[in-house]
C-alpha cells in the first residue's frame, strides 16, 4: 500500500509543470515573432514563461491579476503534432504560486495551497463552477499534442460554453488543418500564434450570494487569435492573418488581416483610455498576396453555418435556393443563377471595417444609402457607439471584388479590354491606353494613409470599390461605381447621364473644429481649390483633415514627425508641417 502511494506521488510530481513569473520575456522570447512581444497591453500584467518541470519552456502568457484572466498566450505549433493523434487529453488543473507570492518556482495543484490566499491574485477552479462558462484554453491543447502545461488556470478565460465548444473549437480545428497542410507542403517554416482576450469589466463570474466569492473573474467580451507563418528561406511563402469572435453563443468567427485585427483590438481596448495594439512586428507580411489567400483558405475550412449571419427571411430564401441546388446533384435540372445581398451597418466606421474584411474574401459592399451622423470627435469612443443606428446606418450591396486579377478592371476602376497578369505585374489595356491593375485586393494601408494593392511584387495605388452614390446622394450607374478613373478625385457617371463627385473613402476624416465629417461628405476638394467637408446639414464648408490621427493637417498637409497636432500654447490646433510651414490640424495630441 505504501509503495502504491509512493508511486502515485511520483506520477503526480512528474505531471507537475514549472512556470516562471518574470520581469521580461527574454527567457521564452522564441514564442514571439522576431522575439518581440505584443505591445499596447496592460503594462502591470504578470509575464509568465510556462514550462514543465525539468523541461524547456512551452509558451508565454501575459496574465492580468486585476481581471484574473490571461490577456494573451503566445505559442508555436509543434511540428510533431502534425502526425500525432489529436484526441484531447485531460490533466489536473494547476495554479501559479508565484503570482500569489509563494516561493515555489513551478505551477502546482491548487489543492496543495491555501485557496483563500491563492484566490486573492488569481482564479481558482471553483470560480467556474455552475456559471455556464468553460475554462477556455488560449493556448489550445490540440496545438501542443498532449502537453499538460496548457492545463493551468493562467492559460484559460471564461468562455461561453456554446461559443467555446462549437464556434471557437471549430475555428481552432480549421486553423490547425490549414497550418498542417501548409507545413507539410513547405517543411521549413515556423508558425507563431497569439490568442488573447478583451476583458469586459461589466461582466464577471461567479454570481453568488457570498460577496467574498462573487464576481471575482472578468468575462472577456471577445476572444481572438493572430497567426504569423514565417518561412525560413522564402519570404514570399510567409503570411499572416487573424480572427475574432464575440464571447457569446451562436456568434460567427470573423477573419481579417493582422493590421485590421490590431485596429479592432485598439478600438475595443480604448473604451476607457486610448491604446494602440500591435501584435506582430511589421504585422508579419500582412497585405501580401499569400496573406490574403490565407484568409480565404481559412474561411473555406470553417463549417458552412459559421460563415454566414443573416436575418430569418434572408436565411429562408438562401436555404430555399440551396435546397434547389442540392437537389440537382444526381440529375441536374435547376441552376441558381443569382443572389442579391444587402447589408446594413450601424455606423460608417463599422461599414469600413466590414468592407475591408470582405475584400479579403473576394467581395465588396457598395454603399447605396448613407444616413446622417453628427457627434463631436473629442467625445469618448463610448459616445460614438451610443449614437443610434437610425442616425448612423449605412446600407450597402454585396458584389464581387473586381479590383483583383481575373476581373477586367484597372487599379483606378477603369474597364479593361484585356488584362495580362504575370509575376512582374498586372497590366490593363483600355480603349485609349495601358494602365496598371491589381493582383490582390485594394486595401487601406494605415501607415501610408492610402489605398494600395499588389501588382505582381509591387505595391501600387488603387481605387477601392466602395460606393454607388454621389456626394449629393444620387445613384451612380451600376457598371460605373465611384472610383478615380485616372483623376485625382472620386467620381461616377449617374443614372441621369451626367457625372458628379463622390465622397472619397476616408472614413475618419474630420473638420478643423474637431467634428467628424458628414457620412457622405468626407474631406475632399469637390471641384474647389482646397479640401473641405460638411459636419452638419447646414452645408457650412469647413477646412478638414483626411484622417483622425495626430499628424494630419488641413489642406492635405502632414505634421512633422516630432511635432504632432496640438494647441502648443495657442487657442487653436496647429502643427509645423513637412513643407517647413505650419497649418491648422484636427486632433489634440499635444498632451
Amino acid at each position: 500500500m505504501f509503495l502504491l502511494c509512493l508511486l502515485t506521488f511520483i506520477v503526480l510530481k512528474a505531471l507537475t509543470g514549472e512556470a516562471e513569473v518574470v520581469d521580461d520575456f527574454n527567457t521564452c522570447s522564441e514564442y514571439f515573432y522576431q522575439h518581440t512581444e505584443p505591445s499596447g497591453m496592460d503594462q502591470n500584467a504578470k509575464k509568465i514563461c510556462q514550462m514543465l518541470e525539468n523541461e524547456g519552456y512551452y509558451y508565454a502568457t501575459l496574465y492580468s491579476v486585476h481581471h484574473k484572466i490571461p490577456l494573451y498566450s503566445a505559442y508555436t505549433l509543434d511540428p510533431k503534432c502534425l502526425t500525432t493523434d489529436q484526441q484531447r487529453s485531460t490533466f489536473p488543473w494547476h495554479i501559479e504560486p508565484q503570482i500569489s507570492h509563494f516561493s515555489e518556482p513551478y505551477m502546482d495543484l491548487e489543492s496543495d495551497f491555501n485557496k483563500n490566499i491563492i484566490k486573492r491574485k488569481q482564479a481558482i477552479s471553483n470560480d467556474y463552477s455552475a456559471t455556464g462558462y468553460d475554462r477556455g484554453h488560449l493556448n489550445p491543447n490540440s496545438f501542443q499534442c498532449d502537453r499538460q502545461a496548457t492545463f493551468t488556470l493562467t492559460n484559460v478565460a471564461p468562455m461561453d460554453a456554446c461559443f467555446n465548444r462549437i464556434q471557437w473549437k471549430n475555428s481552432e480545428s480549421s486553423l490547425r488543418r490549414l497550418l498542417m497542410d501548409q507545413l507539410k507542403e513547405d517543411e521549413d517554416a515556423v508558425v507563431y500564434l497569439v490568442t488573447g482576450t478583451v476583458p469586459n469589466p461589466n461582466s464577471t463570474i461567479p454570481k453568488r450570494e457570498n460577496s467574498e466569492d462573487s464576481q471575482r473573474v472578468t468575462v472577456p467580451s471577445h476572444i481572438w487569435t493572430a497567426v504569423c507563418y514565417k518561412h525560413n528561406t522564402k519570404d514570399e511563402k510567409s503570411f499572416s492573418f487573424g480572427y475574432i469572435g464575440k464571447n457569446q453563443p451562436e456568434i460567427s468567427i470573423i477573419p481579417m488581416s493582422v493590421s485590421n485585427l490590431n485596429t479592432k483590438l485598439s478600438e475595443l481596448y480604448s473604451s476607457s483610455s486610448q491604446v494602440s495594439i500591435k501584435i506582430f512586428v511589421d504585422d508579419c507580411f500582412a497585405g501580401n498576396v499569400k496573406s490574403e489567400n490565407a484568409v480565404k483558405m481559412f474561411v473555406t475550412k470553417l463549417p458552412e453555418y459559421q460563415r454566414l449571419q443573416m436575418t430569418t427571411d434572408v436565411l429562408n430564401t438562401f436555404n430555399a435556393g440551396k435546397r434547389v441546388s442540392d437537389s440537382n446533384i444526381d440529375s441536374p435540372q435547376y441552376e441558381v443563377t443569382g443572389i442579391s445581398t444587402k447589408i446594413r451597418s450601424n455606423s460608417l466606421h463599422s461599414y469600413s471595417t466590414m468592407a475591408e474584411e470582405m475584400k479579403n474574401m473576394g467581395s465588396a459592399c457598395l454603399i447605396t444609402t448613407a444616413k446622417k451622423r453628427m457627434f463631436n470627435a473629442e467625445k469618448s469612443e463610448l459616445r460614438k457607439r451610443d449614437v443610434s443606428e437610425r442616425s448612423e446606418s449605412v446600407d450597402c450591396q454585396l458584389v464581387p471584388e473586381k479590383s483583383v486579377a481575373g476581373w477586367q478592371t484597372a487599379a483606378d476602376g477603369s474597364l479593361c479590354q484585356k488584362v495580362s497578369d504575370t509575376s512582374f505585374g498586372c497590366k490593363c489595356t483600355t480603349k485609349s491606353d495601358t494602365r496598371p491593375c491589381c493582383s490582390s485586393p485594394c486595401l487601406y494601408r494605415k501607415e501610408q494613409k492610402s489605398y494600395l494593392c499588389y501588382s505582381g511584387p509591387r505595391l501600387i495605388q488603387c481605387s477601392p470599390q466602395y460606393s454607388l452614390i454621389t456626394y449629393k446622394g444620387e445613384m451612380c450607374k451600376d457598371n460605373y461605381p465611384c472610383a478615380t478613373y485616372g483623376y485625382d478625385y472620386y467620381w461616377c457617371w449617374k443614372d441621369s447621364g451626367s457625372w458628379d463627385y463622390c465622397s472619397p473613402p476616408l472614413w475618419q476624416s474630420k473638420a478643423k473644429d474637431g467634428n467628424y465629417c458628414r457620412n457622405n461628405h468626407a474631406c475632399a476638394k469637390y471641384g474647389k481649390s482646397k479640401p473641405y467637408c460638411y459636419t452638419d446639414y447646414d452645408n457650412d464648408e469647413k477646412p478638414c483633415c483626411i484622417s483622425d490621427d495626430c499628424f494630419s493637417a488641413v489642406n492635405g498637409k502632414i505634421c512633422k514627425p516630432h511635432y504632432p497636432c496640438g494647441y502648443h500654447g495657442h487657442k487653436y490646433l496647429w502643427c509645423y508641417t513637412t513643407d517647413d510651414s505650419w497649418d491648422y490640424c484636427c486632433k489634440n495630441c499635444g498632451h
